[in-house]
């Protein structure tokens, strides 16, 4: 309601202390909280500028010579405007012109060709951003290999290719399974940038992006490290508590000016609220009416000081940054535009007139950086397009890890096309990168468990004849990073196999660095004591229930309609006292482990059964209160990212006629199998899941011959 009005509509409110009094003791006041509407309007705004018909010059533009001097663009840069850039008009063909396109290679026979209607597309993406871009890159890679300072780890081939390749292309996808070193490809790959872009202009800057705050805030810690300055924009209280010193509000309350400006703001409005209060206001002569509106009017000038004041602080801080970071809803901030020399049309004019008269205006050039897979796309056209200044993309990611999140229209049928993100998209259309020579790697691997009987015979199980494009022929567009160094090799074995076809591999060294728990080898003991994997078989066939959630805590089930399935969740309760005996024995001082521990499963009714049984158990609470790690208790979406040494993952589903619902998502059950670094265990019922799906069939029948499946 706007401020002011609500006496008007209901009378005096019942904490009013103004001319009217106090209102009625007995009002109630009813506040709805929704959602805000800024993340729609700002990928409505993208969706805009993306598909906006550029205008055509009037004149010819008089920098055009000037640019091949300082080597600031290539030959075919029509979009350049005076005083700055514009986004690559390559970029925004890439996006549209393969929007509509069916994926041809889908039913080709060898996958690899490409759309042919994209014609040199392809080409042009493959051209460098800037004259200088190869030189650079050569000096960024013979940097990272004298490593002065162990900055950087020891690098395996993909990713050099993939560092190498970002800095001297136009478009960059890069893809990486779990453990591959996304965020640590990505810190290069920003080094890189900053490097071009401080030997182009103090004003260049690298944007990078994630979909959410904690990946936004990996990346700023990533880059932190290699010394990077980094500027982390967003809401403080979505941003890691450790870098909140790197963020612009932190900015502002370093700056002198800005903090002086706000403590006189706060004295004067201080100062006038307590006349008020003082019954100041009520005096009617004539004299101190104009007092009155003198101080009025001294308080407004020392707001908008203030205001003026903490857009400069903030614009300082992002032109000294190397790296701005922010979400991708985030990337169009008013104040990161504001520094670009960019208003937003939905702000008022009092407050554009104070941003402008607070900044001058410097278009900044960009080389953007986005962990875009788990993003809808039009969240990700937001900071391609918000600056108006992309130069050169990168974006990593996995489509064969969790998509998007999408709640549609129940009666619609299939498949959402937001479900889809934007690098999932380029990835399944282009074809493989052009002009990209990789050399051979050297990282000795460890293949027992990748090519063993048992992992070829669960791959012929989910091999469909009908369909058999492979994991590198339907995402052929990207660069692959193909080596892991998270999981022990028998934990990464199935994944590779049956997701990645094989390319995943494990570097020979995790199979002895990575040790199973002892106390859990005796508890479940294998014949293959090399196996790092266990599916403990519950079984049942009638184990689960659904419940009534909220919030995710299970209730009653009369105090929420359990006809929406939107407000139940299913729980397993065999499953969950296994899980929290499993805790009990292997935090007790006989078992002495000190690993950290992870309890995934993908309902949130049993999330909440879960942590209720472990709250419960006077054992487990005496064991927690002397373990060194917090034992978090997930959703496998809430896992996505994240590693731990023990993993516990709860399947839950439980019935004799093979429902397993969305455990159908093989993306969702690769995310699950590949959280773990030491340990995996997987507790379930073995037939349920067979008859439910042929990847989850598959799993149980491998963990069978691999004899590490126990009752």
């Amino acid at each position: 309601m706007p401020a002011g009005k609500y006496a008007s509509a209901f009378g005096p409110a019942s904490n009013n202390v103004g001319v009217g009094g106090r209102g009625d003791p007995d009002a109630r006041v009813r506040v709805d909280r929704f959602f805000s509407d800024v993340p729609f309007r700002r990928m409505v705004a993208a969706i805009g500028q993306m598909t906006s018909v550029p205008e055509r010059p009037r004149a010819p533009q008089p920098q055009r010579q000037r640019r091949h001097r300082t080597g600031e663009r290539g030959d075919d840069d029509d979009d350049v405007r005076v005083g700055g850039f514009a986004m690559d008009a390559l970029l925004k063909e890439a996006v549209l012109s393969t929007f509509a396109m069916k994926d041809d290679r889908m039913s080709s026979s060898d996958g690899i060709a490409g759309n042919p209607g994209l014609g040199d597309l392809p080409k042009k993406l493959a051209r460098p951003p800037l004259p200088t871009s190869a030189h650079m890159a050569d000096q960024v890679m013979t940097y990272i290999r004298v490593n002065p300072g162990n900055l950087f780890p020891r690098y395996n081939e993909p990713q050099l290719t993939a560092i190498r390749s970002a800095l001297t292309r136009r478009l960059t996808l890069i893809q990486g399974p779990p453990g591959t070193g996304k965020t640590t490809t990505a810190g290069s790959i920003a080094f890189g940038f900053v490097h071009q872009c401080r030997s182009l202009s103090p004003h260049c800057k690298v944007l990078a992006t994630a979909f959410s705050n904690v990946g936004a805030d990996n990346l700023a810690e990533k880059f932190l490290a290699l010394g990077l300055k980094v500027v982390r924009v967003g809401k403080p209280s979505g941003v890691s508590e450790s870098l909140w010193g790197y963020t612009l509000d932190a900015a502002i309350e370093r700056d002198p000016n800005a903090r002086k400006a706000l403590e006189d703001a706060a004295r004067i409005t201080a100062k006038i609220k307590k006349g008020a209060n003082d019954g100041d206001s009520r005096r009617t002569n004539k004299g101190s009416i104009s007092a009155e509106r003198a101080k009025r009017d001294a308080a407004t000038d020392a707001v908008k000081a203030s205001i003026q004041a903490c857009n400069i602080a903030a614009t300082r801080a992002l032109r000294e940054a190397d790296v701005i970071v922010a979400t991708s809803i985030g990337a169009a901030d008013a104040q990161l535009l504001a520094a670009c020399g960019i208003y937003p049309e939905e702000e008022d004019d009092a407050k554009s007139r104070t941003r402008r008269a607070a900044v001058d205006t410097r278009p900044k050039t960009q080389f953007g950086t986005i962990r875009a897979c788990q993003s809808v796309e039009p969240a990700s056209l937001i900071p391609i397009v918000s600056t108006n200044s992309c130069r050169s993309l990168v974006m990593l990611g996995d489509p064969c890890q969790l998509p998007p999140t999408v709640r549609s229209d129940p009666s619609s049928t299939g498949e959402s096309p937001l479900s889809i993100s934007l690098m999932s998209r380029l990835a399944s259309t282009l074809p493989q990168p052009v002009t990209i020579t990789a050399q051979r790697d050297n990282t000795p691997l460890d293949c027992r468990f990748l090519q063993s009987k048992p992992t070829r015979q669960a791959v012929s199980k989910v091999t469909d004849a009908s369909n058999n494009i492979s994991y590198r022929k339907q995402y052929s567009g990207s660069l692959l990073l193909s080596v892991q160094y998270r999981m022990h090799p028998s934990i990464a074995a199935f994944s590779s196999a049956i997701f990645y076809n094989g390319l995943l591999s494990s570097p020979l060294q995790l199979g002895s660095s990575r040790v199973f728990p002892q106390h859990l080898s005796t508890m479940y003991p294998s014949s293959n004591r090399d196996m790092s994997v266990r599916f403990v078989q519950v079984g049942g066939r009638n184990n689960e229930s659904r419940e009534a959630v909220k919030s995710g805590e299970v209730l009653p089930t009369s105090s929420v309609s359990v006809t929406d399935p939107a407000n139940t969740s299913y729980r397993n309760d065999a499953e969950a006292r296994l899980v929290v005996q499993i805790l009990t024995s292997l935090l007790s001082k006989e078992a002495s482990f000190q690993g950290s521990i992870g309890i995934v499963t993908p309902y949130s009714g049993q999330v909440a059964l879960i942590k209720s049984m472990m709250a419960k158990n006077a054992d487990l609470r005496a064991c927690v209160q002397s373990f060194p790690h917090e034992i978090e208790v997930k959703s496998v979406d809430a896992y996505q990212g994240r590693e731990r040494d023990l993993v516990i993952f709860s399947a839950v589903r439980s019935n004799r006629q093979g429902r397993i619902g969305f455990l159908t998502d093989w993306r969702r059950m690769n995310v699950s199998l590949t959280r773990s670094k030491s340990g995996l265990i997987v507790v379930g019922d073995a037939e349920t899941l067979k008859d439910g799906d042929k990847h989850w069939g598959a799993f149980v029948r491998w963990c069978e011959n691999m004899d590490c499946l126990v009752e």
